[in-house]
């Protein structure tokens, strides 16, 4: 058998495949410090690890925005004075979280043009920036606006809330406070004088005043400036030697209470208004407390005329006066809830009349009951004709009549001795 011979090419590339499979085996498993070679233009980056969020960067890669402490704000303004208008824009903001910073913007009433006292407030704006939490936006810009008086005007905007009404010769001032001044707080803000004088007419008050009264007796003032540009002061004279003033702001109300003893005769006077004069006078629609009708009797017993006043709880002091057709008046107070007694001594052709809060109408007559015992100077009982008393068997049967007249009597004494007769109140 023929073999052919055996060509040599295939060997030889089965030995160079093996050769480069080996070779990219190498390159594959080579140590990380190898210098590879130089990418090529379209070589795709190797990819970076994310950082890791921080107090300062949020999770997704992006710086978050920083804040400032209030004290190291700093802002730029608008200011139109004339017209109560005004706007501050805080430039490196937000304020951080638990800061604020308050401003406000004011007008007043002014006796001239230029600085001058007294100032009374007419409107005020007050806003403030608070400070956000990592990551949130704040207010970037506030806007301001008050009321400007048709009159002379002064109008601030200031750092902080605190304003200063009425603004006087002794009272504290702005100073640097004022926004857009050259050196403090209001150095913060760049942009014009943020403080205006100005406006033209003097001010003037419209005082008014209202009275009303209760029906205790007592009065209240009203005291209005409601459509005033300037305060008004009140001068207000009372009963008693009572004198008070009162300087009510422009467009500002107060009250004054008098008591009944003030109140009788009021006069108050305000430049500008015509004077009042006046004084408590009792309401229609007062209605009167029911009081309680005290119950007033007497009666005639053999050896008294007496009186009893029965004060109920919801009844008034009675003071009243008992004067006797013999002997000394007498005089007698009950309180409510109070009962009172006076007597007399009986005698024949007594009366008593009672004068004060109870009237009897006229003299009441003591009346002797008739089966009151008689005395030896009375008209029964003892022997006008002076002889001896009366013995023997007769005078068993008699005393034994007596006796039992004697039992009857009494129930019949004690039946009708008192005699309560009701007198008029």
């Amino acid at each position: 058998m023929i073999r052919p011979k055996l060509s040599p090419r295939r060997p030889l590339a089965v030995t160079a495949a093996a050769l480069a499979g080996l070779a990219t085996a190498l390159a594959l498993t080579a140590p990380a410090g190898a210098t590879s070679a130089s990418p090529s233009p379209t070589a795709t980056p190797t990819a970076t690890a994310t950082p890791s969020a921080t107090a300062g960067t949020p999770s997704g890669g992006e710086p978050a925005p920083s804040c400032v402490a209030a004290a190291d704000a700093r802002y730029t303004h608008t200011f139109d004075g004339p017209a109560g208008k005004a706007s501050i824009t805080l430039t490196n903001g937000p304020l951080c979280r638990g800061e604020e910073q308050e401003l406000a913007l004011v007008s007043y009433v002014t006796p001239s043009a230029k600085f001058a006292v007294p100032q009374y407030v007419l409107d005020k704006s007050i806003k403030k920036f608070t400070g956000v939490a990592p990551g949130e936006l704040g207010v970037a810009t506030l806007d301001f606006a008050v009321e400007v008086p048709n009159c002379y005007t002064q109008v601030d905007f200031v750092f902080g809330s605190k304003l200063i009404d009425p603004l006087t010769d002794t009272s504290d001032r702005y100073g640097d406070r004022k926004v857009g001044s050259p050196a403090g707080i209001g150095a913060r803000s760049t942009g014009p004088r943020a403080w205006y004088n100005g406006g033209s007419g003097t001010c003037s008050a419209a005082p008014e005043v209202i009275a009303e009264s209760d029906c205790d007796g007592n009065v209240e003032l009203t005291l209005v400036n409601r459509s005033g540009n300037a305060g008004a002061t009140f001068a207000i004279v009372g009963s008693g030697g009572f004198t008070e003033q009162v300087t009510v702001p422009l467009r500002k109300i107060e009250t004054r209470r008098l008591s009944a003893g003030q109140a009788q005769e009021i006069t108050v006077t305000a430049p500008g208004m015509k004077d009042f004069t006046g004084g408590w006078q009792k309401p229609a629609d007062c209605q009167q407390p029911e009081v309680g009708t005290p119950d007033a009797s007497y009666e005639s017993s053999c050896d008294k005329m007496i009186f009893r006043i029965s004060n109920p709880e919801d009844g008034t002091p009675l003071t009243s006066v008992f004067t006797p057709s013999k002997g000394e008046p007498k005089k007698i107070t009950v309180e409510p809830g109070r009962t009172g007694t006076v007597s007399f001594p009986a005698s024949k052709g007594l009366t008593v009349t009672v004068t004060g809060d109870l009237d009897s109408g006229g003299p009441l007559k003591w009346e002797q009951p008739k089966d009151c015992p008689s005395t030896g100077g009375g008209g029964g009982g003892g022997d006008q004709d002076g002889g001896l008393p009366v013995t023997g068997a007769a005078a068993g049967a008699i005393a034994a009549g007596a006796a039992t007249l004697l039992v009857a009597g009494g129930v019949l004494f004690l039946v009708a001795r008192r005699r309560r007769i009701r007198f008029t109140v």
